[in-house]
């Protein structure tokens, strides 16, 4: 099976796997097709998709493997946030692919966008947010500074509030971080709950039903 033309199409979609990761797949395939006794390409893709929609599929699969594995203790080298991007974005790619409902697929999309505009928002306020305490900071502590020769208190005062300022945006971006790792994390939850109800779900019945 290693020169049919769709596991070699299909290799051609996977380079975002390891090799060993990618020879397990087109070896699962090849294997599967001999099994199942597909012997056009017109059956593989009738029962499997095209080489891209399946590649869609299996790199979907991964991501959230990836992610399980993460979650139950297991070596990871990247943040979890941009596991959970890639994901979310793999997902989407693996639905457009599928032969679900347009509705269905637009509906997720459009909740998939919801959440990104919230992210987008919460970061936005706290760069805003950030960048204003860090000016008023600095102020208050140049302006201090400017009337210690005039009056020590007010000075000390100003400084004071100064600090405090600094020091409260070093409360206030943490908790701004956590929102948006928060909100990244539902949005990753949602999609994944969607692959496995109507993509995941459905390929395991097709396979059993042949």
């Amino acid at each position: 099976m290693e020169t049919n033309p769709y596991i070699k199409e299909l290799a051609k979609y996977l380079t975002q796997l390891t090799k060993e990761e990618q020879e397990d797949v087109l070896d699962f395939y090849s294997e599967y097709i001999l099994d199942a006794q597909m012997t056009s390409e017109a059956m593989i893709v009738h029962k499997l998709g095209t080489p891209k929609q399946l590649s869609r599929k299996i790199l979907a699969d991964y991501s959230i493997r990836a992610l399980d594995n993460e979650e139950a203790g297991l070596p990871h080298y990247e943040p979890k946030s941009k596991k959970n991007i890639r994901m979310i974005w793999l997902v989407i790619l693996a639905l457009l692919a599928s032969p679900v409902a347009i509705p269905l697929v637009i509906a997720v999309i459009a909740v998939v966008i919801g959440f990104f505009i919230a992210i987008i928002g919460v970061l936005i306020a706290l760069v805003l947010t950030l960048l204003g305490i860090v000016i008023a900071g600095l102020a208050a502590i140049v302006g201090g500074i400017t009337v210690w020769s005039a009056s020590i208190p007010t000075s000390i005062f100003f400084i004071g509030v100064g600090v405090a300022a600094l020091g409260l945006m070093l409360i206030i971006a943490p908790i701004g971080y956590l929102v948006i790792k928060a909100l990244i994390q539902m949005t990753a939850n949602f999609t994944q709950w969607i692959y496995n109800r109507y993509i995941k779900n459905k390929h395991k019945q097709k396979n059993e039903v042949a």
